[in-house]
């Protein structure tokens, strides 16, 4: 299998494109920005999903950067080929079932196992040392960035699945239920960070999504006031693991 990693990471991210747009293409389905019409407090403002132009290009750049001859022996790609094509692989998956199928569990199960991959090939990228330009403007922002809205988009599937199958958790007020989900996401991002020394390409984008999540709660000032907590939360996690893997040992 390891033999055939680079040429996976090459044909995967080419694919993402076409498959965001699959419905369109065979005349079946519904589109992905459907998606955004269940709306929860927790779904962001519609502008915050433009993130994923960015994570495309950097993916395809990725799968062109990492085939270069000089390059199919360097053992931290081996290390992180696995891990990246599994996620475009979950990444394509998710795309083909949101628009084929109604949004539910199924959806939360695909991206939960989307984190963990994208979460694996982020971790493996931010231990090894942004040397070259490939590693610093392709794999560290694209695995970063990958992790960062992935954090983000799994609660926000949660509270997506959650409304389409009728869960009510236990009568309690919506809003009350995205301020919880925001905390854990805000929570988990400050765990990820100070594991990864504060990645800000990871900060960045967990920080994308919490902004668009104040901007669509306008009108429910307690949400948009912990999403902006959550921001806080996050951008004092990622200084505090700088400074500390900053700081002279």
């Amino acid at each position: 299998m390891p033999r055939f990693q680079p040429l996976l990471n090459l044909i995967l991210p080419a694919l993402l494109p076409l498959a965001g747009v699959l419905a369109s293409l065979i005349g079946t389905g519904h589109p992905l920005w459907a998606m955004q019409t269940i709306r929860t407090p927790v779904v962001p403002a519609p502008y915050a999903f433009s993130i994923w132009g960015p994570i495309f290009a950097l993916a395809l750049a990725w799968g062109i950067w990492q085939t270069h001859p000089a390059r199919r022996a360097d053992l931290r790609l081996a290390r992180l080929r696995g891990p990246a094509a599994g996620a475009f692989a979950l990444m394509l998956l998710w795309m083909v079932v949101a628009q084929l199928t109604p949004n539910g569990w199924h959806l939360l199960a695909i991206i939960l196992a989307l984190l963990v991959a994208a979460l694996m090939a982020f971790f493996r990228a931010a231990a090894l040392p942004a040397t070259g330009g490939g590693w610093r403007w392709i794999a560290r922002p694209l695995f970063g960035l990958l992790a960062g809205w992935v954090s983000a988009a799994s609660i926000v599937n949660l509270s997506g699945a959650a409304a389409t199958e009728g869960v009510t958790w236990g009568g309690t007020d919506p809003a009350l239920v995205a301020m919880g989900l925001i905390l854990l996401a805000a929570w988990i991002g400050g765990a990820v960070l100070r594991r990864s020394h504060g990645d800000l390409w990871y900060a960045g984008a967990l920080l994308w999504a919490l902004i668009a999540i104040v901007i669509a709660n306008a009108a429910l000032p307690a949400v948009a006031i912990t999403a902006g907590l959550g921001m806080l939360i996050v951008a004092v996690a990622a200084y505090l693991a700088r400074i500390r893997h900053e700081r002279p040992m």
